[in-house]
Parts: C-alpha cells; structure tokens; sequence
C-alpha cells in the first residue's frame, strides 16, 4: 500500500511541481533530479537508487522529483543552467544539498535526520 502512495505522490508532484514549490512548504522535503536531459543515464541512476529507499524517503517526508534547472519553478534558487544534479529543499523552502550525481541516500538521510524539525519529529513520534 505504501509502495501505491509513494508512486502516485511522485507521479502527482511532477505534474504539481509546476505550480509554485510553496504549496510543499512546511509539508514536504523535497529531493528534486536536476538535470537538463530527463533521461540520462545519471538521473536515470539516481532515480533507481533513491526508489529503492521509499520507506527512509516517506518516512521523511521526501518527494523524489525530477527538473530541469531552467525550470521556472527553480528560478529563485538562482541555479547555474548547465547544473546537474541533487538538490535538497526543506520544509522551510530553503536548500539544504546541492551536489552532482551521484548522492548515496544516507548522505540525505543523515543530513535530513540532523536536522531540529526532524529531530521534534522524531521526538513526537514515541
């Protein structure tokens, strides 16, 4: 059942991601591709490896999306348009990772986990 959410989640934020990235505000982290090709090998890559790590992401609070660095929705983060690779949003709208391909998933699991939102998460939890 899980596994039916986080695909229609992805499936619903790459059509929503069009809209304004403030809807996911205080709601989501996002851990959005970018790259200027959808479909190269490296995305591709990255893709597969974060998939295979669903239960970490949701459990976070992690969309999987993918973008172009151009998009207008990534505007205001003032990317360079030949950037390739991972960037990291909080739930606060800010950017927390920007890396080139490939990021190992406990790199952002680590990080996310250090942070005080998701240690008062955690904290609610038990």
């Amino acid at each position: 059942m899980k596994t039916i959410i986080f695909i229609l989640l992805v499936l619903f934020s790459l059509e929503a991601f069009a809209q304004d990235i403030k809807e996911y505000q205080w709601k989501n982290r996002l851990l959005v591709l970018v790259s200027n090709a959808s479909n190269s090998s490296e995305v591709n890559q990255q893709h597969k490896i974060f998939e295979q790590k669903e239960p970490q992401l949701l459990e976070r609070d992690i969309l999987l999306l993918k973008r172009q660095p151009e998009s207008q929705d990534l505007a205001h983060f003032s990317l360079k348009t030949n950037f390739e690779g991972v960037l990291l949003i909080g739930k606060d709208g800010g950017i927390k990772l920007k890396k080139p391909f490939i990021v190992e998933p406990q790199v952002i699991f680590d990080l996310v986990d250090s942070m005080p939102m998701r240690k008062a998460e955690i904290r609610s939890k038990y």
